[in-house]
């Protein structure tokens, strides 16, 4: 029975997105008019009832998959069985996943992962996951995975020393000399950088607004402070400018190896990153 209805469920998803691309322009002419009053001519009556049919079929089986869900889960709470659930799909992902299992081992509580799904109402699935979470606040606190995670995330960084981090990985500290805040970072080292660089005579300004000319750069910055693998790409507006591309890529060559940069720190622990440039020419 359940799996008839699992794949009425997924028919009725396909009819769903066949039936979004069959339907002719013209419903979308009056922005005004509703969805539900557009009628296309491509869609018959019998057709919409039997959609509404399988509507009412999903959120049924929906329904009772989550009764049975919350059942089992009160039994396992009942005979002292905890599941901690990592969740994939529309939520954060974690690089930290293997310590915070050894971790959630020493309290007995055993692991599992599940998925969201943006086609199924929220408070019907993962509905076994969702009372283990309530249990698990309840009976350790409403900190203590918050609490279990930054442990592990800690325990990641000093398992991995040498692993070099994106940029969006670190915590949020200026890496330019001089910089007191992160937001300023983006705007100093682009700023000093064209301080001491010397537009070639012919060279051809942007005129066009609506587009720009750039360098785009990245490098890896060591925990010593010390940089390797530069990579230098730019893109002029004007082709003509692609004749003192040389020029303009020393120049930022120069500009990194002679910089002295602040090396990055994930978790409070120095660590190596990715450090991505961007310079506007004018």
């Amino acid at each position: 029975m359940v799996l008839n209805i699992g794949i009425k469920v997924l028919f009725s998803l396909s009819i769903l997105i066949l039936t979004c691309f069959t339907m002719k322009n013209k419903r979308f002419e009056s922005k005004s008019e509703s969805f539900y009053q557009a009628k296309s001519d491509t869609i018959s009556d019998s057709t919409i009832i039997e959609m509404e049919k399988w509507v009412k079929e999903e959120r049924k089986y929906w329904d009772s998959t989550c009764q049975a869900e919350t059942k089992r889960a009160k039994a396992d709470i009942k005979n002292k069985k905890l599941v901690y659930f990592h969740y994939f799909g529309m939520v954060k992902q974690y690089r930290s996943n293997e310590e915070m299992n050894e971790l959630l081992r020493k309290y007995n509580i055993q692991i599992d992962s599940t998925a969201n799904f943006c086609t199924v109402p929220s408070e019907l699935q993962n509905c076994y996951a969702a009372l283990m979470d309530k249990e698990i606040d309840r009976k350790f606190g409403s900190k203590f995975i918050d609490s279990l995670r930054n442990v592990a995330e800690i325990k990641y960084v000093r398992k991995n020393p040498e692993k070099i981090y994106d940029f969006q990985e670190c915590d949020r500290i200026p890496r330019y000399s001089g910089d007191k805040t992160y937001d300023v970072f983006f705007k100093s080292y682009e700023t000093d950088f064209w301080k001491n660089i010397k537009y070639p005579d012919d060279f051809e300004y942007r005129k066009d607004k609506d587009y720009y000319s750039y360098i785009s750069a990245e490098f890896t910055l060591h925990k010593n402070g010390t940089v390797s693998n530069i990579s230098i790409n730019l893109t002029f507006q004007n082709k003509k400018n692609y004749k003192y591309s040389s020029y303009f890529i020393n120049e930022v060559k120069k500009f990194i190896i002679n910089t002295k940069w602040i090396p990055a720190k994930t978790m409070g622990i120095t660590v190596n990153s990715m450090v991505p440039l961007t310079l506007h020419f004018k």
